[in-house]
């Protein structure tokens, strides 16, 4: 059953649940809280549990259904007991509200209303937005790399950036069925496919325009790994690229903008074409 305690304190409301809470126990008590919460508004609750032994099946469901129709409408929730298992069903219960929720056992009633009185931290306003300082635009030299060359040029002469142009030879990958894909033991480094790469580089710069300005790149290794750390160690704000392009492993893991974009020290923009 639920029963009312009586208490003094502004927008907080405090009841004892005991016993086994059936279906008619909520249908006449979740009236009188929907009332409480039109006259004054979200509320803070102190649910005090004695002798307390669960839910009826379909008191359990009235306890969720209330609890999401309602999420907005309450503050806090501290919940005193002296049970292990009601931790468990406080933690269940933050899995489907918003609402902040707290077990406290029956000794801390004292800092449960301390916490239910606790003023809210006021938000920080946020700070000033400054303007990207250097961008680190990584291409494959397709077409939509050619789109993002575009935006990040746009952006460079908008925010005075500095543009980095970046193309990462991919490291040789072997595969083997019984084990993690590893680079393969085979010199592949030569000089000449790097020259080719550098070739293609100066190309793409003088059909998008990045040739005027821009820092051209031209590396060995994983493309997401030398992406991400050269972002890092260069202190760059913003990684531009293309929607598409996946190589070697990142065929298997995802594609590469989407690999970048969950470990980026910076913020990433992915231009689509």
């Amino acid at each position: 059953m639920f029963e009312i305690l009586p208490v003094n304190r502004k927008n907080i409301l405090a009841f004892r649940a005991s016993g086994r809470l059936t279906d008619a126990d909520y249908r006449e008590f979740l009236p009188r809280l929907e009332g409480l919460i039109r006259e004054s508004g979200p509320l803070s609750l102190y649910v005090e549990l004695e002798d307390f032994h669960g839910w009826e099946a379909q008191a359990a469901w009235d306890d969720l259904r209330f609890g999401l129709a309602h999420d907005r409408d309450f503050r806090r929730i501290a919940i005193v007991g002296d049970r292990s298992w009601e931790h468990s069903a406080i933690a269940l219960a933050n899995l489907f509200v918003r609402t902040r929720i707290r077990f406290f056992d029956r000794d801390e009633a004292g800092a449960a209303w301390a916490w239910l009185e606790e003023k809210p931290a006021q938000p920080r306003p946020p700070e000033a937005l400054q303007p990207y300082r250097k961008l680190l635009l990584a291409t494959d030299f397709s077409l939509h790399s050619e789109y993002a060359a575009g935006r990040a040029l746009q952006i460079a002469a908008q925010s005075g950036a500095q543009l980095e142009v970046l193309h990462v030879v991919e490291e040789p990958i072997t595969y083997y069925e019984d084990r993690d894909p590893v680079l393969a033991d085979i010199p592949l480094r030569d000089e000449p496919l790097k020259l080719q790469a550098m070739e293609s580089m100066n190309r793409f710069a003088a059909r998008t325009g990045l040739d005027k300005g821009a820092t051209l790149q031209v590396q060995w290794g994983i493309p997401v790994h030398y992406i991400v750390s050269r972002a890092r160690e260069q202190a760059v704000d913003l990684i531009i690229m293309g929607s598409h392009g996946q190589h070697g492993i990142e065929r298997l893991l995802g594609s590469v903008s989407n690999s970048v974009l969950h470990r980026a020290p910076c913020d990433v923009l992915i231009v689509k074409s």
